[in-house]
C-alpha cells in the first residue's frame, strides 16, 4: 500500500517577494503594497512560509510500477477474452436451445395426430 502512495514531497523556504510588482514595473506604474484581501477575496493571515519541493523516488518503484501495471492489464485483457468466448458459448447455447424446441413441438404435433388417428380404434381394427 505504501508503494501506491506516489513521491514524497519535502518543505522548503518561501523565496522573497520582490520588491517590485512585474506589471507595475513593466507599465510604467509606481511601487504601492497589493492587498491581499482584494487579490484573493481571502481573510487569511500571512501565506505560507513553506513550498513543496518534488523529491524523485527511486527508478526501481517505478520500474516496479509499471510491471504491476502491465500485469493489471494483460490479466483485465484476459478477463474480456473469457468474457467474449463465454458470450460466444451462451449465443450457441441460445441456438441449440431454440433447435431443441422446435424439434419438441414437431415431435409433439406428430404424437398428437398419430394419437387421433388411432383414438376411436380397438386394438382389433389395426
Amino acid at each position: 500500500m505504501q508503494e501506491l502512495l506516489g513521491d514524497l514531497f519535502l518543505p522548503c523556504e518561501m523565496p522573497e517577494a520582490p520588491k517590485q510588482s512585474f506589471f507595475k514595473g513593466l507599465f510604467g506604474g509606481g511601487v504601492s503594497q497589493l492587498d491581499r484581501e482584494e487579490l484573493f477575496g481571502e481573510a487569511s493571515g500571512k501565506p505560507a512560509s513553506s513550498v513543496a519541493k518534488h523529491v524523485p523516488g527511486p527508478q526501481q518503484q517505478m520500474e516496479a510500477m509499471n510491471a504491476r501495471a502491465g500485469n493489471a492489464t494483460s490479466e483485465i485483457g484476459r478477463a474480456k477474452m473469457a468474457a467474449i468466448e463465454r458470450g460466444q458459448r451462451l449465443g450457441e447455447l441460445d441456438e441449440k436451445t431454440a433447435k431443441m424446441m422446435h424439434e419438441a413441438e414437431s415431435f409433439s404435433s406428430a404424437a398428437r395426430q398419430l394419437m387421433l388417428k388411432y383414438k376411436d380404434k380397438k386394438w382389433y381394427q389395426l
